[in-house]
């Protein structure tokens, strides 16, 4: 089997109908089975996926996880799954037409893992990579390091992995992290991956079928950053990559933790309380600037930093 596609569910009774009629055009180039994991729904998704799997004619099955998270969800599927290669459908985050792309990179490449272009120029970029001998391959920590400088994004619902390679580095997802998880687990993939390739795949959202998720983050926000601490300390330890983990400290985790403090005053979350927040995990020491941080950086820190001045939310 070519492919096993992940699909984490909760409640998504309304939206199962148009995400799988969205899947089914994508698969006709590769063998593949569909992994629908169910995270504790209340309406009627489980018994949906069933009928439709079968009205359709798809080759997969449904698990039942319980009410845990998706990172959890996820690696209950990983470990299911079958396929030489794994991707990752998301309800929140689709994308037109991109599986066949990804699978034909892959075994064009015999990448551990592939990844969709955000722009033309990196869809370009990537299309004469994979045609010429010449252009020099990126390591992964390099398309890390990228990542941290905002020069790349990789978008866990537009990859693909081998799954052996998954296996024999004990790639899982943190399954007691619901936010920040996903970054995390392709932090880790790229520091692991002995051949990464991007694919000339352009990623184009399918925006009227994805699910909306409106429930509030919260203070468990904050899970972000300490997945990038956890990233950071595997930098420290693991790897001989210092300007990385500079990256990483310098810019990402300040980065993140600004994100953070964002997210709960746009939910209305008392600045006084975000404050008292970030001193008790131990954030704000955090917030720090040196050699990698930008400069838009710079004035949102220092803008929290000056508390008689009104701090506003980006």
């Amino acid at each position: 089997m070519d492919v096993s596609i992940i699909f984490p569910v909760r409640n998504l009774e309304k939206e199962m109908k148009g995400i799988l009629e969205h899947l089914q055009g994508q698969t006709s180039a590769f063998s593949f089975e569909i992994v629908i994991v169910d995270m504790g729904s209340d309406d009627s998704t489980l018994a949906k996926s069933l009928v439709l799997l079968r009205q359709y004619g798809l080759p997969g099955f449904v698990v039942q996880n319980g009410p845990g998270g998706p990172a959890a969800a996820l690696n209950s599927g990983l470990h299911r799954a079958q396929g030489k290669y794994v991707a990752f459908l998301l309800a929140s985050h689709l994308y037109k037409d991109i599986l066949p792309g990804l699978f034909s990179t892959a075994e064009l490449t015999e990448a551990d893992m592939v990844f969709g272009s955000q722009t033309e120029e990196e869809s370009r970029l990537a299309e004469r990579q994979s045609m010429s001998r010449v252009v020099k391959k990126k390591s992964g920590a390099e398309y890390l390091q990228a990542c941290l400088e905002g020069k790349l994004q990789i978008d866990l619902a537009a990859v693909l992995l081998r799954r052996q390679f998954l296996l024999e580095n004990h790639l899982w997802f943190q399954e007691d992290c619901r936010y920040g998880y996903r970054e995390e687990f392709l932090y880790r993939c790229l520091l692991r991956a002995e051949e990464t390739a991007p694919s000339p795949v352009l990623l184009q959202r399918e925006s009227q079928l994805e699910w909306r998720c409106e429930e509030p983050y919260g203070h468990q926000v904050f899970q972000r950053v300490e997945a990038m601490l956890r990233v950071r300390d595997i930098l420290w330890c693991e790897y001989n990559l210092p300007v990385v983990a500079e990256w990483m400290t310098d810019q990402k985790i300040p980065q993140t933790i600004i994100e953070c403090v964002d997210i709960l005053l746009r939910e209305k979350v008392p600045l006084a309380t975000v404050r008292k927040e970030m001193k008790t995990r131990g954030f704000d020491r955090l917030l720090q600037v040196g050699k990698y941080t930008q400069s838009t950086l710079k004035k949102k820190i220092r803008s929290w930093k000056f508390p008689l001045r009104p701090y506003f939310p980006s």
